[in-house]
Order: structure tokens, then sequence, then C-alpha cells
């Protein structure tokens, strides 16, 4: 039976004992690793790793990653934050002559959403994406030509963590702005934000299922406070997002409605989105999908089976590590 590795998993202990519960039952097991000691998660895998990661040398990082592939029979990895991505894309052959199967979407795609403002021009004739433009010139004529009114929002082309992101309220914000290249415009979308967790099939790349939350409270840039809901004119829309070739495993879709129910996808992440624990909570079980498809079973498509109006509200646990050990 081979075995699961998931790097980098931070602080997401969940999504850990999620995968332990999907591979226990089949007798295999799922390790961790980590460049950080104090990463909680780590500590949760039924073996754990810790590597120094030399961003000038990543093919010795790789390299270190393959031979515990080869030690403790991976059959399969899976990356929990976004530059490890593009990163294990670019060695997948190496991966795929031991057997290691690497859970994440194509390069092109992957890459794409790393740039909010390539992933807009590169994807606006297949979704309905918020209106975006890429300087603060554009957006004062966007202003001042009455297509667009204040408030906007500006955030980083390649932020994350909703780290940077500025909302604009006056001609002088954006002026404050002008000398930052790396910042994006959007028209502020007045209604409410839902998070779209997605799944779509390691073999046929088809999107089998998908969890509908509405964000009711963020913290750090994920979703603190949410419930879940099922919305019609979401699936329709996300699932417009099968168009784009190359997704495959979980996927993190934000969506906006507006008030006059206008449906807009305002960014897509090729991972498990922080707020998927809750639609495990209510049964919508990614491990199992990955789990069988490494069987060689392909999943059959489960769009809307889960309850309605279940609440999740996070909240921190602790974690103690001896450091004499």
């Amino acid at each position: 039976m081979k075995n699961l590795l998931i790097l980098s998993p931070g602080r997401r202990v969940e999504i850990v004992q999620y995968f332990k519960d999907a591979f226990h039952k089949e007798n295999r097991k799922v390790y961790t690793l980590d460049m950080s000691d104090k990463a909680p998660a780590l500590y949760f895998g039924d073996e754990y790793f810790r590597i120094d990661k030399d961003f000038a040398h990543l093919d010795l990082y790789i390299n270190k990653v393959l031979e515990i592939c080869k030690e403790k029979e991976i059959g399969a990895i899976i990356t929990l934050i976004d530059p490890e991505l593009v990163l294990l894309s670019h060695y997948k052959q190496e991966f795929d002559q031991l057997g290691v199967k690497l859970i994440l979407s194509n390069l092109d795609f992957v890459e794409s959403t790393f740039d909010k403002f390539e992933f807009y021009n590169k994807y606006k004739g297949i979704l309905k994406l918020v209106e975006t433009v890429g300087s603060a010139e554009d957006a004062l004529n966007k202003l001042n030509s009455k297509e667009w009114e204040f408030p906007l929002f500006a955030k980083l082309r390649d932020g994350s963590a909703s780290i940077g992101i500025k909302k604009i309220n006056s001609f002088e914000d954006i002026e404050e702005l002008k000398t930052e290249p790396k910042y994006i415009y959007q028209p502020f979308i007045a209604g409410k934000e839902y998070g779209v967790d997605t799944f779509f099939d390691l073999k046929s790349g088809k999107l089998v299922s998908m969890f509908i939350k509405e964000k009711l409270a963020m913290r750090a840039g994920e979703t603190d406070k949410a419930i879940s809901v099922h919305s019609q004119n979401v699936i329709d829309e996300v699932l417009k997002v099968q168009n784009i070739k190359g997704l495959y495993g979980p996927i993190d879709i934000d969506v906006f409605v507006s008030n006059d129910g206008e449906v807009y996808i305002n960014e897509i992440n090729p991972r498990f989105g922080g707020g998927y624990p809750h639609a495990y909570g209510c049964g919508v079980n990614f491990m199992n999908l990955i789990l069988n498809n490494l069987n060689g079973n392909e999943n059959q498509v489960s769009l809307d089976s889960y309850k309605e109006g279940i609440m999740m509200l996070k909240y921190n646990g602790l974690y103690f590590k001896d450091t004499n050990d």
C-alpha cells in the first residue's frame, strides 16, 4: 500500500487529521514535511520531517523529498501552500519516475492564478470575473468616465491571505498608491461573498464535488465564520470553470453575488481553501475522493449533497512540543 506525504501543512492540523482518518482505513500512513519546526500541523503526521528550504538551491530540497518518497513508499504528494505548486510542477517527471502522484493542477493554470491581473485577462472570456485594471491611471480613467464609482478595492497582483488589500474611498487614496506598481484595482461589489470548495477528479478532470458557504467573517485572509448554503446561480457560474483545461484535485473559488443577483468569480486558488473544514464537517469528504482516485477509480459527480444552514465557527487549539527531545 502506498502512503501520502503532505508538504508545508503549517497550521492546518485538521487537514492532516482528515487525511489520516481516510488513509488509515486502508492501512496507509500520512507523513508530514515542513521547513519550520514551529508548524503545528507538522507534528500530527504519522511521522514527520523537517527540511530547510534553500531558495537558491531548490533542487536540493526536491532531492530530499524524493529520498523520503523512496524510503517511506510514498504514492502521492499534496502541498498546502501556493508556491510549492509551481515548484512541484517543474519536477513532475522526477516524481512520475518514482510512481508518485502529484495532486495538483497543470502548471499553466497554476502559474496564472499567482498573478491576479494575468488571471483576469486570461479567463475573462470564459468566466464572469470582477472587472480589473492594472494601474492607478486606469482606475482613475474608469472613475472619470463614470464607469466606476467609489469605493474601489486595491490589492497586490501576487498577494495572498488578504495581505495588502486596501479600500479606496477617494482620489487622494488612489494618489497614494500611484507609486506602487504591483497593485490592481476593482470596483466594490455590494452584496454577499461566498467560498466554494470544489474537487476536480484526478483521473477524468471533471468537477465532481462542490460545497458552498456564505462567508460571515474573515480573519487573516481565511474564512473564520460561515454558513452552508445552496445556490443554483453560484453552481451555474462555478460549472463554467470546467471550461478551463487541466484542473485537478481541490480548487478553492471565491465568489461575489451582488445585491441585484449578479454572480462574479473573484479568485481561484488551486489548493485546499482555508475554509475547507466546513465542507468536511458537512460530509463533503475530498480525502475519500483522493483515495478513490489513487485506487484507480473515477469519482461520481455529487454537487449538492450536504445540508444547508450548518454554521462553522473557528477557534484556536493548542499543541505542546518538548524542545528537549
